[in-house]
């Protein structure tokens, strides 16, 4: 094997680094911020965000599964403590395929609540921070590694 095909070059490790660095922290402090201003995990925010704005605030079980990129046993266990505390339900309908995760009132009430404070934590933690049209490139460039990935993603579907 060509060994320097297998190692990456200094600048390109520094980067990775420092991207795995920063993806952690923001999340480490956007969580800590939600703890204190709701009663939502990240993780119930990642699936009450994900379901809240669709049509009838519905999604197919698989597709949230590949929009968050979690496992089947993963989201079904986290849904369990959702459907707990009354934030979502599951309903399986014959006519469709499938179970659908839907967000009930109070779960579409918590995720309105704690929206405004969680976008506010965003803006001061990363967008405040990009110059002028940086915003553009990195969405341009998150975009072009995401549509390298193998297998099923957000953007290719299943």
């Amino acid at each position: 094997m060509d060994e320097d095909r297998t190692r990456l070059g200094e600048q390109d490790l520094r980067a990775w680094k420092a991207l795995r660095l920063m993806s952690r922290q923001i999340d480490a402090q956007l969580a800590r911020r939600l703890a204190v201003t709701s009663e939502l995990s990240m993780q119930d925010y990642d699936v009450l965000s994900s379901v809240a704005p669709l049509p009838r605030r519905r999604a197919a079980l698989k597709d949230l599964m590949l929009h968050l990129q979690w496992s089947y046993s993963r989201l079904s266990h986290h849904l369990t403590r959702m459907e707990k505390r009354g934030l979502v339900r599951r309903i399986s309908d014959p006519s469709r395929a499938g179970v659908e995760v839907e967000v009930t009132d109070e779960g579409f009430a918590e995720i309105h609540g704690a929206t405004g404070d969680h976008l506010r934590a965003v803006r001061e933690l990363f967008a405040d921070a990009l110059e002028p049209g940086e915003a553009e490139m990195l969405e341009r460039l998150s975009g072009r590694i995401l549509d390298r990935l193998p297998g099923p993603t957000p953007t290719r579907g299943w």
